[in-house]
């Protein structure tokens, strides 16, 4: 009897053994099924970030150490001035910070007008290839050939249509030094006598080969003489160009100007401004006939000029 109680409390025992063993590798199996789902996700995609490690000084001082203060040349110890750190222009290629170039456009600057407004200032400019001559503002368009980009004294820079480049006209400074000082020697062609000569009361005459002589060399033609804008004293507006002073012997004395003459029109065209004076430059040149209206002393003269 107390042998069987022995054998069922053993055996209830090993049961209870049994079990927590089954339910262990029960719980075992299921931690590594989850740890193989989720293993993938666990293992890391980067590399862990490098730990800075402090710079320690040699304990010595070694000369190898100032190479890096040598190399860099602080002071031109080598007499080797460094190049300068910008960037470097590239003159092959022509851009639009490009310094401006001499022009090779068949264009003659004839004159410049500067106003204290830019958009205002004006220049004369002669085209060789068509043999015409205008007045050009900031902007405009020179026959196709450039745009006028900035005008200054005597000099006016233009955009190249055709290449891009920054180009510049300047007046021929050497060839058109003028002095009004009448102890000096007269023009070069007054010396060789009058091309002008006069046919009756204020009526002249000129060859076309003399007056071609002028016109192809205006802005020499230019310097022979000092004018500024005429203004009528009721409205203020320009109604001529006044002469303020002449070279003796120069082309304006010739065709019977003299200083303080008001130039108000031409063929009966007012002149009134800076492109109307422009026209009277081109009519002069390819006219047969011209009526230049001056007036003189506060009275208006006709002045006629026939071209053979």
């Amino acid at each position: 009897m107390k042998l069987g109680k022995f054998n069922l409390k053993q055996s209830n025992k090993i049961s209870k053994i049994a079990l927590y063993a089954l339910l262990t590798f029960i719980a075992f199996t299921i931690a590594d099924l989850t740890i193989i789902h989720f293993r993938d996700r666990m293992i890391p995609t980067e590399a862990p970030p490098k730990k800075n490690v402090k710079f320690m000084p040699p304990p010595y001082v070694d000369r190898s150490q100032f190479n890096t203060i040598t190399n860099r040349n602080l002071f031109s110890s080598t007499g080797v001035m460094p190049e300068a750190i910008t960037a470097r222009k590239d003159s092959s290629q022509p851009g639009e910070n490009a310094d401006p170039i001499p022009s090779q456009l068949p264009l003659n600057l004839i004159g410049t007008m500067v106003h204290s407004n830019p958009a205002k200032s004006i220049v004369a400019v002669e085209v060789k290839s068509k043999n015409i001559s205008g007045s050009y503002s900031t902007g405009a368009d020179i026959e196709g050939l450039a745009r006028v980009e900035k005008i200054e004294r005597n000099i006016v820079f233009i955009r190249n249509n055709n290449t891009g480049a920054l180009e510049y006209l300047e007046l021929n400074k050497a060839g058109n030094k003028v002095s009004f000082d009448a102890s000096k020697a007269a023009a070069p062609s007054a010396a060789k006598g009058n091309d002008v000569i006069s046919t009756g009361n204020n009526v002249f005459q000129i060859k076309r080969s003399d007056l071609l002589k002028y016109t192809n060399d205006l802005s020499s033609v230019l310097m022979q003489a000092r004018a500024v804008p005429n203004k009528d004293p009721n409205t203020g507006e320009i109604n001529g160009f006044r002469i303020l002073d002449m070279q003796p012997g120069s082309i304006y004395e010739q065709l019977g100007l003299k200083p303080m003459d008001v130039l108000k029109g031409v063929n009966g065209e007012p002149i009134d401004s800076v492109q109307k004076a422009m026209e009277m430059y081109n009519t002069l040149k390819n006219g047969n006939q011209v009526k230049l209206q001056v007036e003189r002393a506060g009275k208006n003269d006709t002045f006629t000029y026939d071209v053979k």
